[in-house]
């Protein structure tokens, strides 16, 4: 199924001049790549909300707050950046 949409004069040139650089044909053809591309990232997001999600219902049901998670990275990181600079950078 095909439809037609309209796209700003704006971005008509930019559109392509932007195509002709990837080597596509046809501007439609790099419009509908680029909707393609930028559905297969969303999807990818909504999927890691869900994954997320699901780790924060886990841990605040054992007592684990969002905010000592945050608390927890954070000492992590400090103890990771104070290890590599001191020379032990066991990773």
């Amino acid at each position: 199924m095909a439809t037609a949409i309209s796209i700003p004069d704006r971005l008509v040139s930019r559109i392509s001049d932007a195509a002709k650089k990837k080597g596509f044909a046809k501007p439609e053809d790099f419009v509908a790549r680029l909707i393609e591309e930028k559905l297969l990232e969303f999807e990818e997001h909504e999927k890691i909300l869900a994954i997320t999600d699901k780790v924060r219902v886990g841990l605040e049901a054992q007592g684990i707050s969002e905010e000592d998670t945050l608390n927890e990275f954070e000492s992590f990181r400090k103890r990771l950046y104070h290890d590599r600079t001191q020379g032990n950078d066991n990773s």
